[in-house]
């Protein structure tokens, strides 16, 4: 693992600057190491829960990788690395002129948003590290997702990497018991945990449960695995339709938050905190510094 990875700190949480073929450097590196290591991929939903629950800002700020996992970043670092002058009135127009210049460039010209270089989504990385992993032997353990899904999702990478070892697939609580699930981890002995929870529940597995092993690294995926296997939503309540990615020229627009606000009307709350209110916090923070 390399210490002098370059990072940038968004409302107090650490974000690594890196391209996808320097973070699966970095993660052949953490398996080469053979201890225990966690991957987070923050959003700005997950930066402004964080602002608000001290041991969440600690775990991811404790990562060993934190790659971006959101243009909410991409644009938050761009923003913040513009300096403001120190004078008074001066400053506050400056800062509008920069707001408004960068904000455009999410949808506009999201490659000039390069202090962070490229956006690492978890449901991404799923299908990038399942690629290293079926070229050089390593052993994945999925762990969540609804009932099946793991599965189907499992069988699908599967078809696209014949050699990929997944050697066990469990829901985890409530169906089968944390103590269960350690047990079977100890036994598969992975090199990788795929964690396919809401991130408050990735978050507190890294923290609790993780240190009960040995040698493996835990990556949080979210709902990542729905969205190969077709499932539903991990945390999407009484909406029962299948979990979907945004059509990919919207991803990369930076547009994926609006195509899940306008079909997925449960997460419009968490939209709004994690755009509107994720951009105020920002700002506020910029003057502050």
């Amino acid at each position: 693992m390399n210490d002098q990875l370059k990072t940038i700190s968004i409302l107090g949480v650490k974000v690594h600057c890196l391209t996808l073929p320097q973070a699966l450097r970095e993660i052949v590196d953490l398996v080469r190491g053979r201890k225990n290591y966690y991957i987070v991929t923050p959003n700005p939903e997950m930066v402004m829960y964080a602002s608000t629950h001290p041991w969440s800002k600690e775990v991811l700020n404790s990562a060993d990788l934190a790659l971006a996992d959101g243009v909410g970043l991409q644009w938050a670092a761009k923003y913040l690395s513009l300096p403001l002058t120190q004078i008074p009135v001066l400053r506050q127009i400056q800062e509008f002129f920069q707001l408004i210049f960068t904000l455009p460039l999410v949808v506009l010209a999201p490659k000039l948003l390069n202090v962070i270089p490229e956006r690492l989504t978890g449901a991404d990385m799923v299908w990038e590290i399942a690629k290293l992993a079926s070229e050089r032997d390593y052993r994945i353990f999925l762990l969540g997702a609804g009932p099946g899904v793991a599965l189907k999702a499992a069988r699908v990478m599967q078809t696209l990497y014949p050699r990929l070892n997944v050697v066990e697939i469990m829901v985890g609580p409530p169906y089968e018991s944390q103590e269960e699930v350690i047990r079977r981890i100890q036994q598969t002995n992975p090199q990788f945990i795929f964690l396919a929870f809401p991130a408050e529940e990735q978050m507190r597995w890294m923290r609790d449960e993780l240190p009960k092993l040995q040698d493996v690294i835990a990556i949080g995926i979210g709902g990542a695995l729905d969205f190969i296997a077709g499932g539903t939503a991990i945390n999407a309540g009484i909406d029962r339709s299948p979990a979907k990615r945004a059509p990919e020229w919207m991803r990369e627009r930076g547009l994926e938050w609006l195509y899940r606000y306008l079909i997925q009307p449960w997460r419009k709350k968490r939209i709004q905190t994690a755009t509107i209110g994720f951009i105020r916090q920002v700002r506020q923070s910029k003057f502050s510094r």
